[in-house]
C-alpha cells in the first residue's frame, strides 16, 4: 500500500509518471498501467487501488 500512497500523493503534486517511476525504482510503464487500471491521473486513489488488488488475487 505504501507505493500506492506515494503514487497518489505524487500525482496530486503534478509529478510525471516517469518521475514517480524513478522515485519508486520502477519502470514508468508499470506506474502508467497501475494508474490507468485505477481511475487515471485524476481519479487515482491508493485505498481504492489496494481494495481492487486484493479482490483480483
Amino acid at each position: 500500500m505504501e507505493e500506492r500512497e506515494t503514487i497518489s500523493r505524487e500525482l496530486r503534486a503534478g509529478r510525471s509518471l516517469r518521475c514517480i517511476g524513478r522515485l519508486l525504482g520502477r519502470h514508468h510503464s508499470v506506474i502508467a498501467r497501475e494508474v490507468a487500471r485505477n481511475g487515471g491521473r485524476e481519479g487515482y486513489r491508493a485505498a481504492s487501488a489496494v481494495r481492487r488488488a486484493r479482490r483480483t488475487c
